[in-house]
């Protein structure tokens, strides 16, 4: 995940004319606070959709990225 610095700076630089500090300090604990109840997923290459169709990156903004070597961190919500 981004870290409190990096996103803090970054939500200071877009919101600073329009939003106080201390509501920049909430939005970015209530940010960081999200990846509780989540869990980060490691999928193969082959998971991506790949399997089941052969265009996929034709039709999925997804598989195109990762078929031009970007790379994604994915995650999901944890199961209770």
């Amino acid at each position: 995940m981004i870290s409190r610095v990096e996103l803090t700076k970054l939500l200071q630089d877009r919101l600073s004319k329009s939003v106080p500090q201390h509501q920049i300090d909430e939005l970015v604990s209530e940010i960081l606070g999200l990846e509780v109840g989540w869990e980060e997923m490691d999928i193969p290459h082959g998971d991506m959709g790949y399997s089941t169709s052969n265009m996929c990156s034709e039709i999925c903004w997804l598989s195109d990225q990762v078929d031009r070597g970007s790379q994604f961190k994915l995650y999901r919500r944890k199961k209770p």
